[in-house]
């Protein structure tokens, strides 16, 4: 475990801090928590109980009582239903939207999970067995930078011998989970048949998964900064140059095409396939010069001689940028400027200093990589993942209103949040606006 040990030690973490630490009571995240405790870090032991085995309710149990018996902060999240769909995949995002909750309830920096050597060998198996991205080939990382906190994976290093030896020499409980026995899925599969076929050809194979894991995150990173450079040059306002599209290398064709995809869809990128990429360079390729593909969610891709526009099929406005220094009306509602005398407090209405900004006053809607310094939250936040938390969709996200000043600061999603910019109603403030969204205004 020197490795491990080595890892934790080197982040350097204050042990003022919390730390979250997922914990099924398993013996990989078990022995993870042991290591965590001897680096005496202020540890948050945080639960998911699935409820899908009846030994569930004991682990909870007994892993409650060893937090109890050891002065640990236990949280826990009981699922009594799941979504319809993907059970493995909806259980995974209940997790992982609980373990957010606790990073922002303790404001954690980090988050630690037991995923180990073995779990990676397994994770890059299944991905070349069923095909993936070249990223996705690397299966996962020991340190993930997210936006408001770092995912750590310690046991990395580790084979799931060296955890089971490890809690044995040290008498760490756990229980084990007989599903992982069962030959249903195919992880477990490879975990049965292939990996110890594997480990007899070199006992150290995790750790060559583990190289060939960080080589291709390696070639990624560079791929991925020629990548944005290329895409900052000719992809500009939903329109992508052709005549400089056409002269790049196939691999960087698609890796644009992606990027554009990914920045339109956002989390909805899971419609968006390697046939719908084939389709669009077969659209660019074709000598039609103005012709267009549907994509999912009615995007429209539409080739015009040397440029290829992306616009849903039912948008009427794509983009805009008004100088707000009156009332304004959008597609979308009524922008009202500095009215007096309101009481609302609500995300509709917004109270301003005049002297922290600078005028004039810009609406616009969405660009890419906007952020927003939220109210009462330490740092900042994609305006991509808040129309995500608020369930808008596609159309909408590209008509909704944005309020940006002349430093390009945002201040207001109008309707839907407030920047630090915000004044209580007992500040200071002389500027007053309001939102009033289409459906909610009576119109003749």
């Amino acid at each position: 475990m020197k490795n491990a040990m080595n890892l934790i030690k080197n982040l350097n973490i204050n042990n003022q801090d919390y730390v979250i630490l997922a914990c099924s009571y398993g013996p990989d995240s078990m022995v993870l928590l042991d290591l965590l405790k001897k680096n005496n870090l202020n540890i948050i032991v945080a639960h998911v109980n699935h409820k899908l085995r009846k030994e569930s309710d004991k682990e909870e149990f007994l892993l409650k009582k060893y937090c109890e018996s050891n002065n640990l902060i236990f949280e826990l999240n009981t699922i009594k239903k799941y979504p319809a769909g993907n059970l493995e995949m909806n259980a995974r995002v209940i997790r992982y939207k609980f373990f957010a909750n606790l990073i922002k309830k303790y404001n954690a920096k980090y988050l630690f999970t037991a995923h180990h050597g073995d779990d990676l060998m397994e994770t890059i198996l299944m991905r070349l067995t069923r095909g993936s991205t070249f990223k996705g080939y690397a299966g996962f990382n020991v340190i993930s930078q997210k936006d408001n906190y770092t995912l750590v994976r310690p046991l990395i290093f580790n084979t799931k011998e060296d955890i089971i030896n490890y809690a044995t020499l040290n008498n760490i409980s756990y229980a084990l989970d007989y599903t992982n026995e069962e030959d249903n899925y195919l992880r477990n599969r490879f975990r049965h048949y292939i990996l110890p076929e594997l480990k007899k050809e070199n006992p150290k194979v995790h750790l060559k998964f583990l190289e060939f894991n960080q080589n291709i995150n390696k070639y990624e990173e560079y791929f991925n900064k020629e990548t944005i450079l290329i895409y900052n040059k000719i992809y500009l306002d939903n329109i992508l140059n052709l005549t400089e599209f056409n002269l790049l290398d196939e691999i960087f064709k698609k890796r644009i095409l992606q990027k554009i995809l990914s920045e339109i869809y956002d989390k909805d990128i899971i419609d968006i396939n390697n046939n719908h990429i084939e389709l669009i360079i077969k659209l660019i390729n074709s000598k039609k010069k103005n012709s267009y593909v549907i994509l999912p969610q009615k995007l429209k891709v539409y080739k015009n001689y040397n440029k290829l526009k992306f616009i849903f099929k039912d948008e009427k406005l794509i983009s805009y940028n008004y100088i707000f220094n009156d009332n304004l009306k959008l597609s979308s509602g009524y922008l009202y400027y500095n009215i007096k005398n309101i009481e609302e407090k609500s995300n509709f209405v917004i109270r301003l200093n005049s002297k922290e900004i600078k005028q004039p006053l810009y609406i616009r809607n969405r660009k890419n990589g906007d952020k927003i310094k939220v109210k009462n939250l330490n740092g900042s936040k994609k305006i991509s993942s808040i129309f995500i938390d608020n369930k808008l969709s596609m159309q909408d996200r590209s008509s909704q209103p944005i309020l940006e000043d002349s430093n390009g600061e945002i201040l207001w999603i109008p309707g839907i949040k407030k920047s630090i910019f915000d004044k209580q109603k007992d500040e200071t403030y002389d500027i007053i606006l309001k939102y009033e969204k289409k459906e909610s205004i009576n119109e003749e």
